[in-house]
């Protein structure tokens, strides 16, 4: 399936605003959506449209695509704020079918996501978080880039992050993580380079300057194994960082040090870095500003090491009663390290763009179409493609 169901653009731009994140940022963040209650949504829609995309090299094995398309797809929101022990639920799943010049000889794709967050206050001093996302889809996730950045067919991808804090005083608190997350390709050939399970385990110190702004002090060890492929690496990471809220709705993190990849094909150091600003579930406006850089693990091939800039934000604006607006944009500047025989180095870079409107034309009915443009240029011509396309739908929420 797409990137997020366009009928289902509010639900998705709710999960992906609780999942999509810089590595380690994922506990934070979910803790802000947990603070208000969200009542028991169903969502249902339906929308058509035009995809368009063109590889620039003709012995690519992926396929152009140059079609109509149909889709639809249901989902469902809850949360509950509670005080002791809050939690939220979002899925949704979808079939689209493409109509014509189908690619890769498939004229149907599915998409299904899960995602389960929860907190428990055990008590003052004690507290537990654990934040789950699954999903099976075909499209490229420009902002959590685990996935390959061409369209290579339904993967899964999962992650889990658990995390345990405990305040030793009223300002010195230290938290314990531990991290799964793994990807696996439908495709035997795409599989055989891209499947892994990743684990990492983090240590925070915290020490908060006032109820708002902490500073923070954070080890991170990342273990990475690849299927079938040789790239298997460890990072060590060591970094600090502040947290700060400037309101109940409003918050941002940031880290930054050193990461030490260490791969069987390369030893390296490097800067590390990590942001994200969240506006959470006003109003009007809902938003969000991330930012990383680091080693990525995805696409390596034959490659030594891939080191990558990710930035991007999206947002969700209501006009009026009746209008609303969103956009977002998604940018992967990367370096690829060559083993300078069979493998050059060479650098790419990939935008993604989108843009849509909704109108509701009844108490639970709405109207929306959504615009995307995809360029991903590369030092490896092969890769290289463009990608425009539009949909129209109607949605219904019960």
């Amino acid at each position: 399936m797409r990137t997020t169901i366009a009928s289902l653009s509010i639900l998705g731009a709710l999960i992906a605003a609780t999942h999509i994140s810089a590595q380690g940022l994922q506990a934070i963040r979910s803790e802000a959506t947990m603070r208000e209650s969200q009542p028991l949504v169903f969502t249902a829609g339906v929308s058509g449209g035009y995809d368009n995309l063109n590889y620039k090299a003709d012995n690519l094995n992926a396929e152009d695509i140059d079609s109509f398309f149909i889709q639809s797809g249901v989902g469902l929101l809850y949360g509950d704020a509670d005080q002791t022990t809050p939690w939220s639920v979002g899925s949704d799943f979808g079939v689209i079918r493409y109509l014509d010049d189908a690619p890769d000889g498939e004229d149907t794709y599915y998409s299904a996501r899960v995602s389960f967050d929860i907190m428990h206050n055990a008590s003052r001093r004690l507290k537990f978080v654990n934040n789950f996302y699954l999903t099976y889809e075909v499209e490229p996730n420009y902002s959590i880039g685990a996935s390959t950045a061409l369209r290579n067919g339904q993967y899964l991808y999962g992650y889990n992050n658990f995390a345990v804090s405990y305040a030793w005083s009223e300002r010195f608190t230290t938290t314990t993580s531990y991290t799964v997350d793994g990807i696996r390709y439908d495709d035997s050939d795409v599989s055989g380079f891209e499947d892994r399970l990743s684990h990492v385990i983090a240590q925070q110190f915290a020490y908060s300057l006032n109820k708002r702004t902490q500073l923070v002090a954070e080890y991170r060890y990342r273990m990475t194994n690849y299927d079938s492929a040789d790239n298997d690496y460890t990072s060590n990471y060591f970094l600090v960082g502040a947290d700060h809220r400037w309101s109940e709705r409003t918050s941002g993190s940031i880290r930054a040090g050193v990461e030490f990849y260490e791969s069987d094909r390369s030893s390296e150091t490097a800067p590390y870095a990590e942001a994200a600003i969240d506006h959470a579930v006003s109003k009007k406006t809902t938003g969000r500003l991330y930012a990383s850089l680091g080693f990525d693990g995805a696409e390596l091939g034959d490659y030594e090491s891939r080191y990558a800039t990710r930035i991007g934000g999206t947002v969700n604006h209501r006009m009026t009663e009746r209008f609303s607006v969103n956009a977002g944009t998604h940018a992967a500047f990367s370096q690829y390290k060559g083993d300078g025989k069979n493998t050059q180095d060479f650098d790419e870079t990939q935008v993604h763009a989108s843009a849509g409107l909704a109108y509701r034309l009844w108490n639970n009915v709405s109207m929306d179409a959504q615009y995307s443009y995809t360029v991903l240029s590369s030092g490896e011509e092969a890769r290289e493609y463009d990608r425009n396309r539009i949909s129209i739908g109607l949605s219904a929420t019960f």
